[in-house]
């Protein structure tokens, strides 16, 4: 039986290394903070060293079918300089993923993603149990489960369908590989 945390951990780190080789490989200037550093695992300057962002690295293994991140709620405030690298690794590394997304895009997503479901029924009707858990995923209409869309419309307000259309499968392509969120980054 293998150590969960273990592999976590270890899953974690590679998905920093891997995102600070391709920081490295851009020419940009960044390092490694120490481990348990809160809030962060990479500082990076911006191409032209005026300015330099704060980088935390969200990794996963899973299949694509089934990756999502997790996260917490205290990500659900934005933090000035803070980006997200949400890394999905794979046995075949010419088949990861990155995306790039800034602070602001993710407390939104963390908290509309979480409001939507605490609101939709559970697999059997029952209320879903709040916790600081908060989810990135592929697709958000993933939280509805088996509800369709039309059926979520009887719990769900405007903006939270609204929410829903637009972070649908697809959503993240915008932010694969977007290193120039970094590389012209002011302050």
């Amino acid at each position: 039986m293998k150590n969960t945390a273990h592999q976590n951990s270890i899953t974690g780190a590679a998905g920093e290394y891997l995102i600070l080789s391709n920081l490295l490989r851009l020419n940009l200037t960044a390092g490694k903070v120490p481990d348990n550093t809160k809030h962060l695992d990479i500082m990076c300057f911006n191409k032209n060293r005026t300015a330099a962002s704060l980088i935390q690295v969200k990794t996963t293994m899973k299949k694509e079918s089934k990756s999502n991140w997790m996260f917490h709620k205290k990500h659900e405030t934005p933090i000035k300089n803070l980006f997200f690298c949400f890394v999905r690794m794979q046995a075949d590394s010419s088949k990861n993923e990155i995306y790039v997304i800034d602070s602001e895009t993710v407390a939104h997503v963390a908290k509309m993603s979480h409001q939507i479901f605490l609101k939709i029924p559970g697999l059997k009707g029952q209320k879903h149990n709040d916790s600081d858990v908060r989810k990135l995923h592929r697709n958000h209409k993933s939280i509805l489960g088996k509800l369709s869309l039309k059926e979520a419309t009887a719990h769900l307000t405007k903006s939270e369908l609204e929410f829903l259309d637009k972070y649908s499968e697809g959503w993240l392509d915008q932010y694969r590989d977007a290193w120039y969120l970094l590389e012209n980054y002011n302050i």
